[in-house]
């Protein structure tokens, strides 16, 4: 699932909404997301999130969190070794960014 559109009422900027799975035992490397505004809803599974350096959290189906542009998402990773995670991530972006395509929303921290 995945959609975009440009904002009528915030002129430069665009909404997108991408459904994201993450198998047993896997995470992501850590990331910013380009200065965007990321609302995470989980809709299968427990999710462990963790940012800019605070201690990490499980978030459960329904729970949401949210990430401020500059965000440094140091933790993301589903702990459970049998079930999957899914979520619905909401982006408030910059439509110059978006114009490059989904994958310019996250920009991984050097090394990975």
């Amino acid at each position: 699932m995945g959609y975009d559109y440009k904002l009528a009422n915030a002129e430069g900027k665009s909404i997108v909404g991408l459904e994201v799975t993450y198998p047993p035992n896997s995470s992501t490397p850590p990331h910013r997301h380009v200065g965007a505004t990321v609302v995470v809803n989980i809709v299968e599974g427990i999710f462990l999130s963790g940012m800019n350096g605070n201690p990490p959290k499980l978030y459960d189906v329904g729970e949401s969190f949210m990430e401020l542009p500059g965000c440094h998402h140091t933790v993301g990773e589903n702990p459970s070794s049998e079930s999957r995670v899914v979520f619905v991530a909401v982006f408030i972006v910059d439509t110059k960014v978006l114009e490059s395509g989904y994958e310019a929303l996250t920009v991984l921290d050097e090394g990975y």
